[in-house]
Order: C-alpha cells, then sequence, then structure tokens
C-alpha cells in the first residue's frame, strides 16, 4: 500500500514537473513576445513621429518659398565631422530640408558636410539674428560669393535655428532671379521668415524629446 501511494506520488511530481517545465516555457515565449510587440512599438511610434515632424517642416519651408517668392528655402543644421590632426572637431553643416521652385537645381547634395570655416561670412550673418536681405553684388569678395555666384543667387536672407541656447542651424531663403531680387522689399519677408523659422524651431526641439 505505502509502495502504491509512494509510485503515484512519483508520478505526480514527474507530471508536475513537466508542466511547470511547460508553463516556463509558456512564459518565456509569452514574456519575449510582449518585449519585441513594446520595442517595436515604441520604434514604430518614433519613426511615426519623425515622419510627422520633417513633413510639417518641409511643408513649412514650401509656405515660406511661395510667401517670398524665392527660388530656394533652406533649413541647414551643424553637425560634426572628422577631426584635425590636434583633434579638433570639424565643424560642418549640411542642408537637411528644402523646397524648390519649379526649374530650380537643388543645393543638398552640394551643401553636405561643408567645412563652416569656408563660410565664415555666411555664419556672420547667422549670428545677426536679423532677417534682412542681402544681395550676393554687394557682398565681399569670399568663398561665400563665388558660391552663391555659381549657384545664380541674387539675394538672400537667413535667420538662426536656436534650440536650448545654442544655434544647431539656420533658416534660408534664397532669390535666383533679378527681377525678383529687385521686388523683394515690396513682398516684405521680414515678418515670414521669423515666423516660419520659430515654427521650425519648435518642430526640431520635438526631436529631443
Amino acid at each position: 500500500m505505502i509502495d502504491g501511494s509512494y509510485s503515484f506520488y512519483q508520478d505526480f511530481i514527474k507530471v508536475f514537473e513537466s508542466y511547470t517545465v511547460y508553463a516556463a516555457i509558456i512564459a518565456a515565449i509569452v514574456f519575449g513576445g510582449w518585449k519585441a510587440w513594446k520595442k517595436y512599438s515604441q520604434e514604430f511610434t518614433k519613426n511615426d513621429n519623425f515622419i510627422n515632424i520633417h513633413t510639417e517642416i518641409h511643408e513649412m519651408l514650401t509656405e515660406l518659398r511661395i510667401l517670398t517668392d524665392a527660388a530656394r528655402a533652406q533649413v541647414i543644421q551643424f553637425h560634426n565631422g572628422e577631426y584635425f590632426m590636434d583633434g579638433v572637431s570639424m565643424r560642418k553643416f549640411s542642408v537637411t530640408h528644402e523646397s524648390l521652385a519649379t526649374g530650380i537645381d537643388s543645393d543638398a547634395n552640394r551643401m553636405k558636410g561643408l567645412l563652416c570655416s569656408m563660410f565664415v561670412p555666411l555664419l556672420n550673418i547667422v549670428l545677426e539674428d536679423n532677417p534682412k536681405v542681402y544681395y550676393t553684388v554687394d557682398l565681399k569678395n569670399s568663398y561665400l560669393k563665388q558660391y552663391l555666384d555659381s549657384r545664380n543667387v541674387e539675394a538672400l536672407s537667413v535667420l538662426p535655428i536656436t534650440i536650448q541656447n545654442t544655434k544647431t542651424g539656420f533658416v534660408m531663403v534664397q532669390w535666383c532671379s533679378s527681377l525678383k531680387a529687385e521686388r523683394i522689399d515690396d513682398i516684405g519677408v521680414m515678418g515670414d521668415l521669423s515666423k516660419v523659422r520659430d515654427k521650425i524651431t519648435a518642430q526640431l526641439g520635438q526631436q529631443r524629446k
């Protein structure tokens, strides 16, 4: 009688252990699936937010370009590049968003990873934080002026993008028609550029949240 009870007990233990193992395996699978779904959901949300932010920025640039009757409206952002021999980072900038009028060539591939040291006159304009119009013909001879001439830019206006007290880039509009450049003062670009710059700054700031 005792042997029979002991045998039943052993069988019960074996069955219980088997179910415990199966339950642990199922729990591990369910937990792993939940973790994977959660990670995918978070990544999808981030990607969706990324797309929304940059879609908004492109739409704002198009609105700005149309309001100012410009050839190009761009967002240009600063970034680090490689390093000099003394370990100092090469400060660079690139066009990250661009809206173009019909028939105007893109600057996105040309203004990519450019050294800030080659465009000091442009950086000085950025630092002024004043949306006034600068005419290429009036600029001092420099690499900037040569570059603008090569891109048929007759005039430009620039405002910095400042996030958390750091200038991270700038918004620039360019006019490639002398006739349109002559009418810029009548269009009144200063208010439009300031408003759009502020909206773009707010959108870019969302990426850090």
